[in-house]
């Protein structure tokens, strides 16, 4: 190999890495691009078995149902099946994974394995503005259904956070707004 050398008489490699260009840098020293993260995951702190042991299991399967018939009809009710029993399926899929999750009866994971948000919803697009949308209609939901006040701050501090883990295509670099309890809920 035939060497180079700078003007204080050093020997430089007239190839690169590759072997096949010489180097264009005044530097020798390698450098790298800073690693970019478009969002870091909150933590998701699982609510106790209060809403569960509260409120019950019907209960919480009407909140799924209707939580999903108002973003049926909202601008992203276009992500739900147009037919009515897959909707209903869906929609009764939703219903055991958050019956498990608020202390119920194992009915979702035995059937459908660990949630995978994002992947399990990988083939609809759900962007920020489709999280904000289903957020504020379980606002809506909570409010409408008369959810126990004693266990609204520990179901949103568990909503807020798990929302964002099912956004799956980012349309900005902004970050995620977030939504705290006490921005939302005014005590009364």
């Amino acid at each position: 190999m035939t060497f180079l050398t700078t003007s204080d008489g050093k020997p430089v490699s007239q190839f690169s890495a590759c072997g096949t260009k010489p180097f264009q840098s005044a530097s020798m020293t390698p450098h790298t691009a800073e690693a970019k993260i478009d969002f870091v995951y909150p933590e998701v702190p699982f609510p106790s078995i209060l809403l569960y042991e509260t409120w019950g299991e019907e209960n919480i399967r009407a909140m799924v149902r209707y939580h999903h018939g108002l973003l049926r009809k909202s601008t992203i009710g276009d992500l739900f099946p147009a037919d009515d029993a897959l909707f209903g399926f869906a929609t009764e899929k939703t219903a055991d994974f958050f019956v498990e999750a608020l202390g119920g009866e194992q009915a979702y994971t035995p059937v459908h394995g660990h949630p995978v948000l994002r992947m399990r919803h990988f083939h609809i697009t759900i962007d920020e503005k489709g999280r904000e949308i289903w957020l504020m209609m379980y606002k809506k939901t909570i409010n409408n259904l008369a959810m126990p006040a004693e266990c609204i701050e520990e179901f949103w501090n568990w909503i807020e956070p798990l929302s964002i883990r099912m956004i799956n295509r980012r349309t900005t670099v902004a970050q995620i707004e977030r939504h705290s309890y006490s921005s939302i809920w005014v005590k009364q």
